[in-house]
């Protein structure tokens, strides 16, 4: 197919993602098709409804991270959820199944805080989606590897939320203590 200089110089001079992002599973929702990127761009991390667990070690996601920041230089963490999340419908309408399940409900606390302020179930829904980015924001800055790299001013951890509907990205800003259209 013609001849692409990019993949040899990848392999030739290695990579160089400035960018660790953490989305869901969704097909509809791969950040390398959002954002139509080039092989190298970024390190991608997929996990049902983007949510980040509380720390352990030796996950993949902790070894992903502990590598990305400190033998890549990677300078940004993105969680990005979505709209019309079925990992957020599945913890809403607590879907019978352990496998799932057990993977999902450590994000009990945001669906809590949803309902708390929400009463329409797809109020609640859309609430959960973004109660879950702010819940896996706190978690993954109790990894050792994210902690330190905030506490040396190398990296910045950002909440995002794709808007499958307005094909926009919101991002959470503390000073609004809201999710914000950054989207051009």
């Amino acid at each position: 197919k013609g001849s692409d200089p990019l993949m040899p110089s990848l392999i030739k001079e290695g990579q160089n993602p400035k960018y660790f992002i953490i989305s869901c599973i969704d097909s509809r929702s791969n950040p390398g098709t959002i954002f139509n990127t080039p092989p190298g761009a970024f390190f991608a991390h997929k996990a049902m409804g983007a949510i980040v667990r509380p720390y352990k070690q030796g996950t993949a996601l902790s070894a992903a991270l502990h590598f990305a920041l400190n033998y890549n230089e990677v300078d940004t963490v993105i969680i990005m959820g979505h709209t019309q999340c079925g990992a957020v419908q599945a913890l809403a309408e607590k879907l019978d199944d352990d496998e799932i399940s057990s993977f999902i409900n450590v994000a009990k606390n945001a669906l809590k805080r949803a309902e708390a302020c929400c009463s329409e179930h797809s109020e609640v829904l859309a609430r959960t989606e973004k109660e879950v980015v702010l819940e896996s924001l706190n978690n993954i800055k109790e990894y050792p590897s994210v902690a330190n790299a905030l506490a040396e001013k190398r990296v910045t951890v950002k909440g995002w939320v794709f808007d499958m509907k307005e094909a926009a990205i919101l991002e959470y800003k503390d000073a609004s203590e809201t999710f914000e259209n950054i989207s051009g």
